[in-house]
């Protein structure tokens, strides 16, 4: 079971990212997908989208999955691997996590996988509101991430090579692709996502 962790402040494009990645793997490489999604609020959001899509959704209530739920989030990977067994696993974390601390907890504690990947959806729009406003969760989101999706690339807002530049001032090995999820996203930018080591 490869796992993908993907992670970005509220509103980025995360879910709208996930459901076309398991699409694009049961779709078009017939692999089974599990996702777990993790919402701050008693209710979930975003899991009548998965729904509506015909992917079956393991929600987590009641706080950051970083910390306040830790066990839970342990316990649903160990149990989708038992009985499920899906080719992917994509964990959706709430827009407040931090995904590289995650990361660490899950690769510590569960042998459950075969690779890993932390995919951050970056919100091209409100880069510079967000990094002035919230600049220590921002950094916190971005920094170990295998990969960024700089989203909304379609709409007014800065230059896609200003933020870029800006990305790996924070972490120099980060890889950066731009799209707009809101659109198909093309084939190159799905395997990039998908790319497990």
């Amino acid at each position: 079971m490869r796992i993908i962790l993907f992670g970005g402040f509220l509103g980025s494009g995360k879910t709208t990212t996930m459901l076309q990645v398991a699409k694009y793997l049961t779709t078009t490489r017939q692999e089974t997908v599990a996702i777990i999604e993790n919402e701050i609020g008693a209710a979930g959001i975003d899991d009548k989208l998965f729904s509506d899509s015909g992917l079956k959704v393991k929600k987590l209530f009641g706080g950051c999955v970083c910390c306040q739920i830790t066990s839970d989030l342990l316990r649903a990977v160990e149990s989708i691997h038992t009985s499920l067994s899906p080719d992917w696993l994509m964990i959706e974390m709430t827009g407040l996590a931090y995904p590289s601390k995650t990361a660490k907890i899950l690769k510590t504690h569960s042998k459950s996988y075969s690779a890993f990947k932390i995919v951050t959806i970056v919100d091209r729009g409100r880069w510079s509101e967000l990094i002035a406003m919230l600049k220590p969760l921002v950094i916190g989101q971005v920094s170990g991430s295998d990969l960024i999706v700089l989203n909304k690339a379609d709409i007014a807002g800065e230059e896609l090579q200003k933020i870029e530049s800006e990305l790996r001032e924070i972490d120099a090995h980060i890889k950066v692709v731009a799209t707009s999820a809101v659109s198909k996203l093309p084939s190159d930018v799905l395997e990039e996502v998908i790319y497990c080591e």
